[in-house]
């Protein structure tokens, strides 16, 4: 008269083999499938912001080599102080953006 509802509950961020035993087999592919997916956007994601992070620690690199360059360069001819900034400043702002396209 009554039914037993069927569900499955994460435990430990897995499923309960009693769960998934109570599935039928098409409910367990499907749910495999659905769970690679899952699990491949994931690591997409992941790699997405490994790459972020080096492509960051590059530019931070490289703005600090330029500013030190710059700083040097005023110092050995100032009359192209504004110049210099502007240079370093425009490559700084185009690396922001990059960063933030990423």
């Amino acid at each position: 008269m009554f039914e037993t509802k069927k569900e499955l509950a994460p435990l430990g961020g897995a499923f309960t083999s009693t769960g998934l035993a109570q599935m039928g087999a098409g409910m367990q592919r499907q749910t495999g499938r659905e769970v690679e997916r899952v699990q491949g956007q994931a690591i997409v994601a992941e790699v997405k912001e490994q790459g972020r992070a080096f492509l960051t620690n590059s530019v931070l690199q490289s703005v600090g080599a330029l500013t030190a360059l710059e700083q040097h360069l005023i110092q050995v001819a100032p009359l192209g102080e504004a110049r210099y900034k502007h240079i370093v400043d425009s490559f700084t702002m185009g690396a922001a953006q990059a960063i933030s396209r990423w």
